[in-house]
């Protein structure tokens, strides 16, 4: 009898308004088999394939289960089921989309999300509750996605919130961007959530990452502050974080969803230091210029301060709003300062006359000499560089000032470029904070592989296992 975590694997399991099936996997939590009499609060998981281990070589994953385990010995979590739900790659509809589906998609992707919810509360969980020990009322239970599946996740909470009480969203696809540039450059922002206008009845974490390209932390925070206005109370009914350099990837998820696992279900612990985080420098205009000032803690939990008192040591040069917004008055300096929890942060801001608000980034890149060549290739959200031959590409763009982009070249769903030794690349990282003239070297591309059949489940997935 083990007092390890353990992950189980459920294959073929039915989802009868689909009429599909996927891979479920079950992490049961150390001293689940020892002590028969107790039972846990559940985390039903989107994406559930990457949850615990990469769907495939070269790809990445949360490994959720490790950071529950630690925080389990630490002894800040007390015990936790997480269930992951495979995802299926969206062919003719997507599950993630309850009401609609971006203008791009829509020709061509239909919306199953009503149905997809069907399946976690009408075939999944009632499975759950009958072959595990789970506490099955709406405060012991949670739904946690990113991207798509956080827009999910929020959609799922809204509509019932009697059987999901906790919601964690992480990088939530709230937002479709699109980057235009004729005439003159401009962020259009596809709403594709549906919100509700009224006190959301559930607990709910939001964050973002401050280096996911054109998805902007304003896209997040937003939400977040009508709730607030709306009655939710922050840090008890809701709460928010602005995570810097923190990308668009399972990779960093998985380095911080520890912290939505203790505001959920766990201990916060202290406060241990604050720090402000954001431009030095702005225009008059000061379009979207927010403080972000992360208080930390002793347990290793983190949020963005929502529910200080923040200051301005001239208020004739830079006054600050209560969420941290800069509202330049004229040219000069000016200190702000953030007071939260017995802690205080400050930050010097030099306003100038002017500021444009979008810089240009040229690229080019130098990939190996192929027959057949791609006609173009990606380096992030909206970046794509045409192939001008000889191997290169180039491309120049107009984005949001200060935006930050992780990203590997692709030319194609998941088709990475790799190491000389065709290894997997770490990311490649740029701040958008001037105009850039930028030149990468590519050493070559990852081989095709069957992505459909994986993000189905049905490959590379991991089996039964005790960690």
């Amino acid at each position: 009898m083990t007092t390890s975590s353990v992950i189980e694997r459920l294959d073929g399991f039915k989802a009868k308004l689909l009429n599909n099936e996927r891979r479920i996997f079950v992490y049961l939590p150390p001293g689940y088999h020892y002590d028969r009499s107790r039972r846990y609060p559940v985390l039903y998981m989107h994406a559930g394939q990457r949850a615990f281990e990469p769907a495939s070589p070269g790809t990445e994953a949360w490994y959720i289960h490790a950071a529950a385990d630690r925080l389990m010995e630490q002894g800040y979590i007390d015990g936790l089921i997480i269930v992951g739900i495979a995802h299926l790659r969206p062919l003719t509809h997507n599950e993630f989309y309850h009401y609609k589906a971006p203008e791009s998609e829509a020709g061509h992707i239909g919306c199953s999300g009503l149905q997809y919810e069907d399946f976690i509360i009408n075939d999944l969980k009632p499975y759950i509750d009958s072959h595990y020990r789970t506490l099955r009322d709406s405060s012991n239970t949670g739904l946690i996605g990113a991207s798509a599946g956080g827009l999910s996740t929020y959609h799922i909470g809204m509509r019932r919130p009697d059987v999901f009480g906790k919601l964690i969203m992480m990088s939530p696809y709230f937002v479709k961007p699109t980057l235009h540039t004729d005439p003159e450059p401009f962020l259009e922002e596809e709403v594709l959530v549906l919100e509700k206008d009224s006190k959301p009845d559930v607990s709910m974490w939001m964050d973002i990452g401050d280096a996911e390209g054109l998805f902007l932390p304003s896209q997040v925070r937003s939400i977040v502050t009508r709730c607030m206005e709306r009655g939710s109370r922050y840090m008890e009914d809701i709460a928010y974080l602005e995570e810097p350099e923190a990308a668009h990837q399972e990779k960093d998820w998985g380095d911080r969803v520890h912290i939505p696992l203790l505001y959920m279900f766990g201990r916060i612990g202290n406060p241990s230091s604050l720090m402000l985080h954001g431009r030095d420098q702005i225009g008059l205009d000061g379009t979207g210029s927010v403080m972000n000032g992360v208080l930390r803690y002793d347990s290793g939990f983190a949020v963005s301060v929502l529910d200080g008192q923040y200051t301005s040591s001239d208020p004739q040069v830079l006054q600050v709003g209560p969420y941290g917004e800069l509202k330049p008055q004229k040219p000069g300096t000016s200190e702000i300062t953030l007071s939260t929890r017995g802690l205080t942060a400050t930050k010097i801001i030099t306003v100038i006359p002017q500021l444009p608000n979008f810089v240009t980034i040229h690229i080019s890149a130098q990939a190996p000499v192929e027959e057949q060549p791609a006609a173009s290739i990606y380096g992030g959200m909206g970046m794509k560089l045409d192939y001008t031959g000889e191997g290169r590409y180039e491309g120049s763009f107009k984005v949001p000032r200060n935006a930050g982009f992780h990203f590997r070249f692709t030319r194609g769903f998941r088709r990475f470029e790799t190491g000389k030794q065709g290894q997997v690349m770490t990311n490649r990282r740029l701040r958008a904070d001037q105009d850039l003239k930028l030149h990468y070297t590519i050493s070559g591309w990852d081989s095709f592989m069957n992505r459909a059949s994986i993000e189905k489940g049905a490959e590379h997935e991991p089996s039964n296992t005790i960690f």
